[in-house]
């Protein structure tokens, strides 16, 4: 048996716009997925069977297919058919004449956390097989690839595009600024995919507007090199205002209407309107009867900030 691990993940800034070229900083969390791999003699065909576990223990995929692969029937339930995609772009020869294998994966963090469930899946697929993980990430499920980036590193990272090529280097973040940050989670999770789908038009006249792409660089510049806690909460505030302006989505003021609190921090991570929110202690001590039925955790608890 072989096991593998990859981290989970959150994006600080650069939601939409990483696709632009604009920088992304990205960061892994303590939680992640697992995959444990079984090759085993086969007792008359080959077969391959996959089963997917969430972190209490439930099972909600489990896949039985005789090999070698054939890419045929995909109406089934959305996950299912997401690990037939994974198998049809598997190398054939990957798999071994006479072998079975059993596939297993578990999750440590909710699904509906937005924290990587696909990215940390690809990961662990391409190491598993020896694929180049990026591609497979395009292939499967499109986006700039960040995710998969951090799953495959587990480190804090500067991500961005270019000439269609990811590209990442190191960062950290000073923990003793994010102690009284927190991640919050409503229970339910937004499809990416689709939330970028909904801002396409706009994000193709922000990447026409060379003004906007200037000054939204220049707000990720400012925040990958902040020296102070203070500028690093009011830049990311600032940063949520002007990209709302220019891809027409609501901010978590507008959409959970609430107010805007002095020396305050509420933003969206990721794809805006569900996943995971972000905010400081200051604004949750005026809000919190808002957040009762959220979850919770301390930033520093479950984030890797160097």
């Amino acid at each position: 048996m072989k096991s593998y691990y990859a981290a989970g993940k959150v994006m600080l800034i650069g939601e939409y716009a990483v696709k632009l070229g604009i920088e992304a900083l990205a960061l892994p969390v303590r939680k992640g997925q697992h995959l444990r791999v079984w090759e085993y003699d086969s007792p008359s065909e080959d077969s391959f069977i996959y089963q997917a576990f969430d972190n209490e223990g439930a099972r909600f995929v489990e896949l039985q297919l005789k090999l070698p692969f054939v890419a045929a029937d995909f109406e089934s339930s959305d996950d299912s058919r997401f690990i037939r995609q994974t198998l049809a772009f598997t190398p054939p020869s990957f798999w071994k004449e006479g072998k079975s294998y059993r596939f297993e994966t578990q999750l440590e963090f909710d699904r509906s956390s937005g924290w990587g469930s696909s990215s940390t899946f690809v990961a662990l697929w391409a190491r598993a097989t020896g694929m180049d993980a990026q591609p497979l990430q395009q292939a499967l499920l499109g986006g700039s690839g960040y995710d998969v980036a951090v799953a495959e590193l587990g480190k804090p990272l500067v991500f961005w595009i270019c000439d269609d090529q990811p590209h990442w280097d190191t960062w950290s973040l000073n923990p003793e600024w994010t102690q009284e940050w927190m991640l919050l989670n409503p229970g339910k999770k937004v499809d990416s995919r689709k939330s970028m789908e909904s801002v396409a038009q706009a994000l193709g006249a922000m990447a026409e507007d060379p003004f906007m792409m200037g000054q939204l660089q220049k707000m990720v510049d400012a925040l990958k090199n902040a020296g102070q806690k203070a500028m690093l909460e009011s830049g990311l505030e600032w940063w949520q205002a002007l990209l709302a302006s220019q891809i027409g989505l609501p901010t978590p003021y507008q959409q959970l209407n609430l107010s805007p609190v002095k020396g305050g921090l509420c933003k969206w991570l990721g794809a805006w309107g569900g996943d995971t929110l972000l905010i400081n202690r200051t604004f949750y001590e005026a809000h919190k009867i808002n957040f009762e039925a959220w979850q919770s955790w301390a930033w520093n608890d479950i984030v890797i900030n160097e």
